[in-house]
């Protein structure tokens, strides 16, 4: 290979390097395309340096101009950018952060659902697991309603009319953000809080389904949390993944330092966590109007179940496509 095309090949690359962070944001560059980034405009800003000393490949000169230019604007003008403007925070760069660390999200929800199926079975075995698992006195209050056959939304119904719907609303956002914020928080404990947090979670979630199974009243207990709870745990699942992510880079950095390991993750881990917000405040106004319903349409378990399912399915597809939506919308404008 000659030394044109080992250049040509170069700056190709870059070009190819801007040309994607500039439709989906520098976020959705991996650790070391941005390396290389910084190493290929470093390289052409130097040619290009030269390029105008020598004088001889006018066309080279303009050539290198334009992609230094590109690529200063992209580093430069995008980080500002993405840091001023929340919609390109949460349109953008917090589905795109999702999709890169899915499986620290993914462990999470495992965590969660190991923890939930052993609290079930040991009931299922031995009923007098429940005060352990839950205390007795939360496992008092969810007895006496298992056995009282009242409709799903009846179960914060009464809360509901004590404190007002939306004052529920707001007790429950704080209670929520604040279980999440600890998930993640106690990731720096190498990840083991958060893995406690998280099986907590689980076995209170195991124990409070398998109560109504004993009861015969599985799907009722189901009803009762799934209107909210389904956003809920979504949420506590990708703070526990910010958390564990926050675990796995000061376990195992690989070839970086510890600290810039522990950098690159949390600014990653923080827009995680941030992405819940919203998640959490839609889950909070849920539970507080919606869940204690127990007339009409959703006095019956079905219409509960379906909403869900309905709220987690939108909350991923933002997940998962939020970004690409918006990047079509802005080529669509254009």
């Amino acid at each position: 290979m000659t030394t044109t095309q080992g250049r040509n090949e170069r700056w190709d690359r870059l070009t190819h390097l801007v040309d994607q962070a500039r439709r989906h944001g520098l976020v959705s560059l991996t650790a070391e395309e941005l390396d290389e980034l910084a190493i290929l405009y470093r390289q052409a800003t130097t040619a290009l340096a030269r390029a105008h000393t020598e004088d001889r490949y006018p066309e080279m000169t303009h050539y290198l101009n334009q992609l230094v230019g590109q690529a200063h604007a992209c580093i430069y003008s995008a980080s500002r950018r993405s840091r001023l403007r929340l919609s390109y925070l949460f349109a953008v760069e917090i589905p795109v952060t999702f999709r890169r660390n899915w499986r620290y999200v993914a462990a999470a929800v495992a965590i969660t659902l190991v923890a939930a199926t052993f609290a079930y079975v040991m009931i299922t075995l031995d009923y007098r697991w429940t005060s352990v698992f839950l205390g007795e006195r939360f496992a008092a209050v969810v007895e006496d309603f298992a056995q009282s056959g009242k409709p799903a939304g009846q179960y914060f119904a009464d809360t509901a009319e004590a404190v007002g719907g939306t004052n529920l609303s707001a007790l429950l956002m704080r209670h929520n953000i604040v279980v999440a914020l600890s998930a993640f928080a106690v990731g720096v404990t190498l990840g083991l809080g958060t893995i406690y947090v998280l099986a907590t979670n689980g076995l209170m979630l195991g124990s409070f389904l398998a109560i109504g199974a004993h009861h015969g009243r599985l799907m009722d207990l189901v009803g009762v949390v799934i209107p909210h709870g389904a956003l809920e745990l979504t949420a506590i699942f990708i703070a526990g993944g910010a958390g564990l992510m926050i675990g796995h880079a000061l376990v195992a950095p690989g070839d970086m330092y510890r600290r810039d390991a522990l950098r690159r993750a949390a600014i990653q881990a923080v827009k995680l966590v941030l992405g819940t917000i919203p998640l959490f405040v839609l889950a909070g106004l849920i539970e507080g109007l919606l869940s204690p319903q127990h007339r009409g349409l959703f006095e019956h378990n079905q219409p509960r179940i379906l909403l869900g399912l309905l709220t987690v399915m939108l909350a991923l597809l933002y997940l998962f496509f939020g970004d690409r939506i918006l990047t079509r919308r802005k080529k669509a404008e254009s």
